[in-house]
């Protein structure tokens, strides 16, 4: 969920459920997740670092404590670390695209990364700068995408049309002080049914 899910009223208001995505073609299975949570290679990472964080809830609004959280995404220059990766554009050896945490006892997580780039998908098909989720707690797993307030490619990406609420998806990274020069802050809230 986009920006802060707050608890419901009452027992008998749900939050709504973060919509699933697609896996992707470029999880990393054959890489080690960074486990500190800093994707930028201490800060040597090209483009703008962005502190990501936010909660993982149950419908009820209930933190789900020690939820496993995995992110993986693309550079700054839109192009992943995956070997069937065929698009030109330049690797960043100091940035790892691919982490893991778990949520703290609020459901909290956080991450260290830098703001993706859009990347070609298909000729003609290009797919909107995007972080990949899998979110493992006890009963349930989700697999889902985060996305960028007006990003280019965001109305015409099928996946992200294809949530009933995509505005679920869609976050709004705004700048942050007392970081690196041009740091950006987003927070990314994910509704599980029952943790």
């Amino acid at each position: 969920m986009s920006d802060a899910a707050t608890a419901p009223a009452d027992a008998s208001t749900k939050l709504p459920r973060t919509p699933p995505q697609i896996l992707g073609p470029f999880y990393p299975f054959m890489q080690t997740p960074v486990e500190t949570g800093d994707l930028t290679g201490n800060g040597g990472a090209r483009g703008t670092v962005l502190y990501l964080s936010g909660r993982v809830l149950t419908e009820t609004g209930q933190p789900v404590v020690g939820a496993k959280v995995e992110i993986w995404q693309a550079n700054a220059d839109g192009r992943y670390a995956h070997p069937n990766d065929e698009n030109p554009a330049r690797l960043d050896e100091k940035f790892h695209g691919f982490a893991v945490t778990r949520t703290d006892a609020e459901g909290r997580y956080h991450f260290k990364t830098v703001r993706p780039a859009a990347y070609p998908a298909a000729p003609g098909r290009w797919r909107p700068a995007h972080i990949h989720f899998s979110v493992t707690a006890k009963y349930e797993q989700l697999v889902t995408q985060m996305y960028f307030r007006g990003g280019e490619y965001n109305d015409t990406d099928p996946w992200l049309n294809s949530a009933a609420r995509k505005d679920l998806l869609i976050t709004d990274p705004q700048p942050v002080t007392g970081k690196e020069k041009g740091a950006q802050a987003v927070t990314f809230d994910i509704v599980l049914t029952r943790g």
